[in-house]
């Protein structure tokens, strides 16, 4: 049973993460489901940003894909680049509040790569959502590292998440309203079909898909 989460601190720049070069399955090209739950510690400060899953290189030359907050209007927003500057994006329509700061909730969104759609999630729920950008109808196969709680770790220490993050899932499909709402309640095996990224981050950072991408911590986040 899933009893731990990982506590990551924005001021400490925290994050974990695995080089493209060592990783199986994130090079996703098509359709993908990202899922975690999440608990922030705080809104993002002025200036900043928070990414909460990644493969992004952060810059030129391979743009991928990713989640993140801005501090501009505290949206969960989604995106993929098909080049260093095509991109198509999305917005969840309600912006986190302080009320939310200190809550867990369950974020996930399903993506449609060449239609170009979003369903957002928020604890199994759909949520409205608003295009913000709409040319990339793929996903370049991005240099960058995969990370959870930045985003290619070494390009912005203004990009780290402040809050706790666990049961991190990256799917290489369209995962329906039903699948999620059945399942983001429940620990997975790792052997489920399309599935190939599982961080249950219960003390550790291993992959329980066979793909094995196990994670390395940076600057010594603890397990809460």
């Amino acid at each position: 049973m899933n009893t731990r989460s990982l506590d990551l601190e924005a001021s400490s720049s925290q994050y974990a993460y695995i080089t493209d070069a060592n990783q199986t399955g994130l090079d996703i090209t098509g359709d993908f489901t990202i899922e975690f739950w999440l608990k922030l510690e705080t809104l993002p400060p002025a200036g900043t940003t928070y990414f909460f899953v990644s493969k992004d290189d952060g810059s030129t030359p391979s743009r991928g894909f990713g989640v993140w907050m801005s501090t501009n209007d505290k949206k969960i927003k989604c995106y993929y680049f098909q080049n260093n500057t095509t991109l198509t994006e999305a917005a969840v329509g309600t912006a986190f509040t302080i009320d939310d700061v200190g809550v867990w909730k369950h974020i996930a969104v399903a993506v449609d790569v060449s239609a170009k759609t979003f369903n957002f999630y928020i604890n199994g729920s759909s949520v409205s959502s608003t295009l913000t950008a709409s040319n990339a109808t793929s996903v370049q196969n991005s240099a960058g590292d995969f990370a959870i709680g930045n985003v290619d770790g070494q390009y912005d220490t203004s990009h780290n998440t402040d809050g706790l993050i666990d049961e991190v899932r990256v799917w290489n499909d369209i995962r329906t309203s039903t699948e999620i709402a059945d399942n983001y309640q429940k620990e997975l095996t790792g052997g489920e079909s399309n599935l190939v990224g599982y961080w249950k981050l219960n003390n550790n950072y291993l992959d329980k898909t066979a793909n094995g991408n196990d994670l390395t911590a940076v600057n010594s986040p603890v397990f809460s």
